[in-house]
């Protein structure tokens, strides 16, 4: 190691001498560069041929000693008058080859440039998603590439752009924005299709660098262009549950519920959107209580999920959304859609029992009324908890009232509703009711016939009485009916005397 590099110093020491004797002596010796790369050249090696001439004459000196160079590296022996450099890097070099001999000094220089990559395009537009009928496209080069005409776009059918699908290009848009670099074309979407797909790529090998390389198409010399004209829709769901009911004889669905965990709202779109969940929020409205995000899988920003919070007790919410503040990806607006309305009620029902009976009564039918405070569902016959009686009949009346007939079978009857044997519309469940006691009794067989033979005896003098009075007021009729008469034939009398 240490021979080769005083040898490296030597030739180094050696080359600046020929240098400097070159520029302070005249020399008769001349280098004459016989090949040479081109001054861009696409390859990453170089073969460099050379003579050494004297006196001008055209003679090749035979014992002059040549020393070549490359760029700032140590020079080397090159006597055969060929050198070749390989694995050159991309960029700007300098080939260097000096002499010294009997005759003189002298060196020769040759620059040029390597340059590996080829060409290419960026494909850029201002959307991929869009509604629209036309989209700019810019395309920009990565370095000139003017050769074999470069790019051009003369007609729909000529054109270095390239329009895959339901589009094409608009050739007399074609602007050059900057000379074998920038240019900008509108591509025209078909407006026979709602939505459709349109693959926007340059075309391939149709120009070539300074250095001959031809142009390559890469993955961004490619765009893909979506058009959607289609209307977008949001469904508005929740995890509250749902029941039918019967209300002015058209049966409806109620949302209601009594679980907080419940009152989760989700808003599943159609197209994907470009607003943020916050967004979003913004343009929830709600009737009572507050509303935020939940996190989770947007499913390609098609749902967006938020948590109802801070209701009181019991209420009715309502839940709108102003959809004309979001817009699709493709700038459509999102069309407008039908609030939710639910109902969340933690207050469990209460239920009251009460009777047209006495307390102390001695019919066999007693009717009892059972009065929830608000509709409840599922309650039927085998709810009602009956001791020393027997159930004759029940009668829904509505949701909220129901009748049962009980039948007393001992002197003491009670009646009541369990808790928790149905619930409200929201899932509460019944509260205990009232204890409803009645004493039973009957009446002996010997007072029942003392009671109808008295009663008899009252209707019949009750008859009896009605006849004394109807025949009082015949008679009276009568006699007054006479003195009528009399008094008329009297006057018929005097009246006949008189004339």
């Amino acid at each position: 190691m240490g021979l080769e590099k005083y040898f490296s110093w030597l030739i180094l020491l050696s080359w600046v001498f020929l240098v400097l004797s070159f520029r302070v002596n005249c020399s008769e010796v001349s280098l004459k560069l016989l090949r040479t790369p081109r001054a861009f050249s696409n390859r990453n090696f170089a073969k460099f041929a050379f003579q050494v001439l004297v006196s001008g004459n055209g003679d090749i000196c035979a014992d002059c000693s040549t020393y070549c160079k490359l760029d700032d590296h140590i020079p080397s022996v090159c006597a055969s008058g060929e050198i070749l450099y390989t694995r050159l890097l991309d960029g700007n070099h300098t080939f260097e080859v000096c002499t010294n001999g009997s005759h003189g000094a002298g060196c020769s220089r040759y620059n040029w440039t390597v340059d590996t990559i080829p060409p290419t395009a960026y494909i850029t537009a201002p959307t991929s998603f869009t509604n629209a009928s036309n989209v700019s496209v810019n395309i920009s080069f990565s370095e000139p590439c003017w050769t074999q005409g470069g790019f051009g776009c003369s007609s729909t059918n000529s054109c270095n752009l390239l329009v895959y699908g339901p589009g094409q290009v608009v050739p007399n848009t074609l602007n050059v924005i900057e000379p074998d670099l920038k240019f900008s074309v509108v591509v025209s979407l078909s407006t026979r299709d709602q939505y459709g797909r349109v693959v926007v790529v340059m075309d391939k090998n149709f120009c070539s660098d300074s250095a001959g390389n031809k142009f390559k198409r890469t993955e961004n010399s490619r765009i893909f262009m979506h058009f959607d004209r289609r209307s977008v829709s949001v469904d508005i769901r929740t995890q509250i549950p749902e029941r039918l009911l019967q209300i002015d004889r058209e049966t409806r669905t109620v949302l209601a519920t009594n679980r907080t965990e419940n009152m989760k709202v989700y808003l599943y779109f159609t197209e994907p959107i470009v607003n943020s969940s916050t967004e979003i929020l913004n343009s929830l409205n709600i009737s009572q209580g507050l509303v935020t995000p939940i996190s989770g899988n947007s499913l390609g920003e098609r749902r967006f999920g938020f948590q109802i919070k801070g209701i009181s007790q019991m209420a009715i919410v309502t839940l709108s959304l102003r959809s004309s503040l979001l817009l699709s990806r493709q700038g459509t607006s999102v069309a407008p859609v039908t609030p939710v309305t639910f109902l969340y009620d933690m207050q469990r029902p209460a239920v009251s029992l009460s009777t047209t009976s006495r307390m102390r009564t001695c019919e066999e039918q007693i009717p009892v009324w059972i009065k929830f405070v608000k509709p409840v569902f599922g309650f039927n016959s085998s709810h009602v908890s009956i001791t020393g009686g027997h159930l004759q009949s029940f009668q829904e009346m509505s949701r909220s009232i129901y009748i049962v007939n009980i039948q007393a079978r001992e002197d003491f009857v009670s009646v009541s509703i369990p808790e928790n044997v149905t619930g409200d519309v929201a899932g509460n469940r019944n509260l205990q009711s009232n204890v409803l006691q009645l004493l039973h009794y009957t009446v002996p067989s010997i007072s029942q016939v003392l009671s109808i033979f008295a009663t008899a005896a009252f209707v019949v003098t009750s008859f009896a009485a009605g006849l004394l009075t109807v025949s009082t007021a015949s008679l009276q009729s009568v006699e007054n009916s006479l003195s009528h008469s009399g008094i008329c034939i009297d006057e018929m009398v005097a009246s006949y005397i008189a004339s």
